[in-house]
């Protein structure tokens, strides 16, 4: 009775993310999202990254970022600059979201406002990365001396899904004790020039015009399946008559360069386009014109990639190894494999002889999935009831 005749208190929050660099991945590009929503709705948003002081990834009205870069110890994000700063700033803010594990951010956010903090993990302890032996003995030390402590020192550590809970806790470090809260995450609807994104996307690739193409948008990581996908083509051989568009940062890593020879191998330079990384009108232009969306991934928290593409309608075909499969299954928005060859390449040859009907059935499903779980324009935005619950 009382909140409702008192005028709730407007809410400070400050939001402490590594970097806001788009080829940082989906993190980056939610927490933007996310923050012009929670600013709509009367909230003080503020972010502090570790990007260098000069650059400029997105300006935003009434969301001031401040970045403290350089940083030190690698992706660690050591930055003594922050510890200081949060130090004389903590008692400005009402709340705290810090994004990402393993670095320095979350022992800062220890130390200086305890029990004032969320965490949101973005896949940094998903299932997969137990692969990596000497990876795992580092990060098992680190959680022990630290990690776990900072988890659980926050408010609480926020997921994407169900589905990423029962990840987590499976995952190759003891969560036990720690508390989880699931929050509606997801992107705002675009709204674009259709007549200008295509004609920018046709412009970069002149080759695609008038064909079929089914796209990947993510990083070349192995943690993304991306090999899945090429030797899910050369499968199917005369089959597949489209082509796949793959788009990330083209950093120079090894598995990069397998995947250039995995498609020379299988003579499959006009079926498979590797390309740089592509944003704004190019992502939109090139989502709009694809047939589907493909994550071949062994892990991912949530996919921001898919969820742009239900956007528009398009169906997506990845796998369970995704938090929010069981929604796509739910809405029939798109199919879900195993991560392995043979299982996505099934699935895949299923999809591309679909009848017209039950592509445009699917499409009509994409859009319901993604009005009803991840439209964060929507009335039941969690992430906003999460912070005055809080606070008022």
């Amino acid at each position: 009775v009382m909140k409702s005749i008192y005028k709730t208190k407007k809410i400070k929050l400050l939001r402490i993310i590594p970097s806001l660099d788009p080829s940082f991945g989906g993190p980056s590009f939610a927490t933007i999202e996310s923050s012009i929503i929670l600013s709509q709705k009367g909230v003080k948003v503020d972010i502090i990254t570790c990007d260098s002081t000069n650059k400029s990834f997105k300006k935003l009205k009434d969301i001031r970022i401040i970045n403290f870069g350089p940083n030190y110890l690698g992706n660690y994000r050591l930055n003594f600059k922050i510890y200081n700063w949060l130090k004389k700033n903590r008692d400005k803010y009402d709340i705290f979201i810090v994004h990402g594990l393993w670095t320095y951010l979350s022992l800062i956010a220890r130390l200086l406002i305890k029990n004032k903090y969320f965490i949101f993990t973005h896949g940094q302890l998903d299932p997969f990365f137990s692969k990596n032996f000497l990876k795992v003995i580092k990060k098992k030390l680190y959680w022990f001396f630290f990690e776990k402590s900072n988890l659980l020192q926050s408010k609480k550590v926020l997921v994407t899904s169900k589905k990423e809970i029962k990840f987590l806790k499976n995952t190759f470090v003891n969560t036990d004790g720690i508390k989880f809260k699931k929050i509606q995450y997801g992107i705002v609807k675009e709204n674009f020039n259709k007549k200008k994104i295509l004609s920018k996307f046709y412009k970069k690739f002149k080759y695609l015009k008038n064909k079929n193409f089914y796209l990947f948008l993510g990083r070349y990581h192995e943690k993304k399946g991306c090999d899945i996908l090429i030797e899910c083509i050369n499968n199917l051989k005369n089959e597949f008559n489209d082509v796949i568009l793959m788009c990330g940062p083209l950093e120079n890593s090894n598995y990069l360069e397998n995947l250039y020879k995995l498609i020379k191998k299988y003579n499959l330079e006009k079926k498979v386009i590797l390309s740089d990384a592509i944003y704004g009108d190019l992502k939109w232009g090139a989502i709009s014109q694809s047939k589907a969306m493909l994550l071949a991934s062994h892990g991912e928290n949530f996919g921001v990639a898919l969820v742009e593409s239900l956007s528009l309608g398009k169906p997506v075909i990845t796998t369970n190894k995704v938090g929010i499969s069981d929604d796509i299954i739910k809405y029939k928005a798109g199919i879900i494999s195993n991560d392995d060859v043979a299982s996505f390449t099934r699935n895949f040859k299923k999809f591309i002889n679909y009848s017209k009907n039950k592509n445009k059935n699917m499409s009509i499903n994409a859009i319901k999935c993604f009005n009803s779980n991840f439209d964060l324009k929507s009335n039941h935005n969690s992430l906003f009831n999460l912070l005055n619950n809080e606070l008022n």
